[in-house]
């Protein structure tokens, strides 16, 4: 009697300590699937953020963006229980490059213009995700109403001015190779962008009127401050 006893006594601790270390493992694959999620999203919002300051000329936008980076960069830190080094290292450049970015002595060349189609797609899904990205922030009561609705619209008019300038860029190389009609193709498909806008950008109005010149002869290029304007908030 006392032999069965033991023999059950055994056999609950054995299928407790089973139990025990199937909770244990699953906890950590838990814990694996988690900081893999978090490091494929800290990916993207980096894509995210170079895109962005290639491209937009507020870099305050950028910023937003590169702290989202910082605080998901800070909850894989707790979920990590080894080589925390590494993640300590990444979080301290992440917010030294957020210090940069409001460094106006720190300022990269940006442009909207692109080289391709494929180039001018990437670009404006970039824009796109961070519309939503800002809007999130907005929710959670980081950007207030004034600011959302300043930042959306600025981009807003990058995502119109990635395919516009683009556009005026490719007729611009084909005018120099005198290569007309391809050039006024280019010219026409721009305009054509901005007409169908209903963004109130002034900037829109002007553009569609030397566009127009542009096209009849009257013009040769974008006026100075517009060319300029267009990549100046």
């Amino acid at each position: 009697m006392t032999l069965i006893v033991i023999l059950v006594f055994l056999m609950l601790i054995t299928l407790f300590a089973v139990s025990a270390l199937h909770g244990i493992q699953q906890r950590q694959r838990q814990r694996r699937l988690e900081q893999r999620r978090l490091r494929i999203q800290v990916e993207e919002l980096t894509e995210i953020v170079n895109c962005l300051e290639q491209t937009l000329p507020n870099r305050t936008i950028t910023k937003h963006i590169n702290d989202m980076i910082i605080a998901i960069q800070h909850q894989m830190l707790a979920l990590e229980d080894k080589n925390r080094e590494h993640l300590e290292a990444g979080i301290q450049k992440s917010e030294q490059y957020s210090e940069e970015l409001l460094n106006p002595k720190n300022r990269h060349n940006i442009s909207y213009q692109r080289e391709s189609d494929a180039q001018i797609a990437k670009t404006q899904l970039h824009l796109n995700e961070t519309m939503h990205l800002v809007t999130q922030l907005a929710a959670r009561g980081t950007i207030n109403e004034i600011e959302l609705d300043a930042y959306l619209a600025e981009l807003r008019w990058a995502y119109l001015m990635v395919s516009v300038m683009s556009y005026i860029g490719q007729g611009d190389k084909s005018m120099a190779i005198s290569d007309r009609f391809s050039g006024l193709a280019f010219y026409r498909k721009a305009q054509q962008l901005l007409i169908e806008s209903m963004h109130q950008d002034p900037r829109r109005i002007q553009m569609i009127k030397e566009l127009s010149e542009m096209v009849d002869g009257d013009r040769i290029g974008l006026s100075r401050n517009l060319r300029e304007s267009a990549s100046a908030v």
